[in-house]
């Protein structure tokens, strides 16, 4: 069925509003910091660098630092060293504004939310995630958008402003991994068309696959091989899980960035709805990676334990040995199927 007339342009005058908010946001202020979640991704990274060129174009300063380095594989989109890993020890500049991508919780942030805090002026989040209704008239949230890099992308196309290579290559990276290469259901006839208008400008679809996803090393394919060798189901196949302890990654000398893409391949499984993977971190809490193929809805369980995501594609850390976290979590997921 096709979207009444009346709901999509009331969607299209919501997102007017929130991306003026963001304009006058922005040209009413000189100096800005940027920064994205934890583990950075190419959605935060690509959405920072894009945003980044665009307020420095408007002659205005823009600093961008993370907490946590950028993956090898994500180094594409910032060719001129532009992102700054935060240093503890140092001060952060000072600014007007600081604008957080990709998140709509100060604690997703990392240890730099105590930073910021100190600073005393406006925090800005810029997301796609499910949030609490309440942040959504003072942020610029847009649950229904594929990615960091297709709300940057409307926001740039609603400023009037020449999107050169560099931002093109950020928001292309950005649209590219957080869809799982275009594999999720916000993905609209909008978002190829965005796509398209970037390969315009110079983006070489072949060359960003390759730098993502063809760069592993022969250590990281035989990680890969072992965890999916032990591979387990529940609930009449419809639930599939993995685990990731620390003893496996020292011996692979892993970090988190090289097990992340590990639950996707669950759900290549016919018979599985649900996919996760437990990953033991080096404080002893457990990451859970909640992925779903669409006929469950995967945040609300999420949420409740603490997490964010999105509705299919979700995660959260929790306290406890891995065996009893593992228990608890998979009888609240078998709850779901009722």
């Amino acid at each position: 069925m096709k979207t009444q007339p009346a709901i999509r342009l009331k969607a299209i005058e919501d997102e007017k509003r929130l991306f003026e908010r963001l304009k006058n946001l922005i040209s009413s202020h000189q100096k800005f910091l940027l920064t994205t979640h934890l583990l950075p991704d190419g959605d935060g990274l690509g959405g920072e660098i894009a945003l980044a060129a665009y307020i420095r174009s408007l002659g205005k300063k823009c600093t961008i630092m993370n907490v946590d380095p950028t993956p090898e594989k994500f180094s594409l989109v910032d060719v001129d060293h532009e992102i700054q890993i935060w240093d503890a020890t140092q001060a952060l500049p000072t600014v007007d504004v600081v604008l957080a991508l990709d998140v709509n919780e100060l604690e997703r942030l990392g240890a730099i939310s105590e930073a910021i805090a100190k600073l005393k002026v406006p925090v800005i989040f810029i997301d796609h995630h499910l949030s609490q209704n309440e942040l959504k008239s003072l942020h610029i949230i847009d649950e229904e958008i594929s990615s960091m890099g297709e709300l940057i992308y409307r926001f740039l196309e609603y400023t009037g402003v020449e999107i050169n290579f560099k931002m093109a290559l950020a928001l292309y990276v950005s649209i590219f991994t957080d869809t799982n290469v275009f594999r999720h259901r916000k993905i609209t006839a909008l978002s190829h068309q965005i796509c398209a208008s970037l390969v315009e400008v110079g983006v070489k679809p072949h060359e960003v696959f390759r730098q993502v996803h063809q760069t592993k090393s022969l250590n990281d394919m035989h990680l890969l091989g072992e965890v999916l060798s032990q591979v387990k189901t529940t609930f009449d196949g419809k639930i599939a899980w993995v685990e990731v302890s620390q003893a496996l990654q020292r011996t692979y000398r892993a970090c988190a960035e090289d097990t992340q893409a590990f639950v996707d391949y669950l759900l290549i499984l016919k018979d599985v709805e649900v996919g996760l993977m437990f990953r033991e971190e080096k404080d002893q809490r457990i990451k859970i990676s909640f992925r779903s193929k669409g006929s469950i809805h995967i945040y609300p369980l999420v949420k409740k334990l603490g997490g964010g995501g999105h509705q299919f594609e979700a995660g959260v850390l929790k306290k406890g040995p891995m065996a009893q976290v593992v228990h608890e979590v998979l009888l609240q997921v078998q709850k779901l199927f009722n």
